[in-house]
């Protein structure tokens, strides 16, 4: 509990502001609504969507990418904050602050998000996390995984993310490796399956690797109109297998022309187009969807707010299912 006492802080709610269109339901934005809370003081979190931010990149840092993706949640809150609201009015949102990094700790940040997402869970919220780099997947699915249930995660990526450990350390490229060793160990299997993965960014070895580990792959390449049903076809196979679903989104997985401001850039990656939303609708739409977060918005890179208003209308479009 220390660890957590120690890494988190509370939100400036001073983030949250923009333009003010009415007070009355249909006209306010994201900024008007929104509460900000204590996690060391909140009793109930009921039917709330719950944003907490994950201020780490020292995955990323040991995985030789671009620093900079710690700064990502306050940043991506200031363009959240000027969202109209859509959803409907039983759902609150709240933001429940930070997880922070202690010099290169990396593992301490990971179990303050355990604990949490765990706290956040337990009072009847439903975690947003945002990252930060994607060594986020390790905390984030650790604190939802039930020994008892079977947690299936989608990863929206560029990398496979099942790397070994680096010298007996994890990084931002690790976590899905540590996952399924750890549920292995467990007598449990990892239910994984990757999407927008890129050949050109992954080694033959690794993808080996993945396949013998069970883990399902969609390339980028196959995201494409006329192979849409396919894909939703495989989405659907998946949900079916387990009992919650978890999704991650990598902003690397998209073309650097719709997000220069990630850790790694990927001049080649995913068009956020028609087709894209579609597959993106029909896994927000699965009804075991339990959980979002988004991994590796870098403002340090982020060219006219591109990666970032990429991300807000992501999660936009996920509060839509509520």
């Amino acid at each position: 509990m220390d660890t957590f006492k120690n890494l988190y802080t509370k939100t400036d709610s001073s983030l949250w502001k923009g333009r003010i269109d009415g007070e009355q339901p249909g006209f306010q934005r994201w900024h008007q609504i929104v509460s900000c809370v204590d996690l060391n003081e909140v009793q109930s979190l009921d039917n709330a969507v719950v944003i907490l931010g994950f201020c780490c990149d020292e995955g990323v840092r040991r995985n030789q990418g671009r620093e900079g993706a710690k700064a990502a949640p306050d940043y991506l809150r200031k363009i959240l904050a000027n969202l109209p609201v859509h959803f409907i009015p039983e759902i609150a949102l709240v933001d429940a602050g930070n997880i922070n990094t202690n010099g290169y700790d990396l593992e301490s940040a990971q179990e303050a998000l355990v604990m949490a997402v765990q706290k956040i869970r337990t009072l009847g919220g439903k975690p947003l996390l945002i990252g930060g780099g994607h060594e986020i997947t390790y905390g984030h699915f650790k604190g939802l995984h039930q020994p008892n249930r079977k947690t299936g995660i989608i990863n929206l990526d560029a990398h496979l993310d099942m790397r070994p450990l680096l010298d007996g350390k994890g990084n931002s490229g690790t976590s899905f490796y540590q996952l399924n060793k750890e549920l292995f160990d467990n007598g449990e299997k990892l239910k994984y399956l990757a999407i927008g993965i890129q050949e050109i960014s992954n080694t033959k070895g690794l993808i080996d690797y993945a396949q013998t580990q069970g883990v399902e792959i969609i390339n980028s390449n196959e995201i494409y109109a006329e192979n849409l049903a396919s894909i939703q076809n495989k989405i659907k196979h998946f949900a079916d297998q387990v009992d919650e679903l978890y999704l991650t989104i990598d902003m690397d997985a998209f073309s650097a022309a719709f997000a220069p401001g990630v850790s790694a850039v990927a001049y080649n990656g995913i068009i956020p187009d028609v087709t894209f939303y579609n597959m993106l609708d029909f896994i927000y739409q699965q009804p075991k969807l339990i959980n979002l977060d988004i991994a590796e918005l870098n403002p340090r890179f982020d060219l006219d707010e591109r990666t970032a208003r990429l991300a807000a209308n992501l999660i936009f479009q996920y509060l839509q299912k509520f």
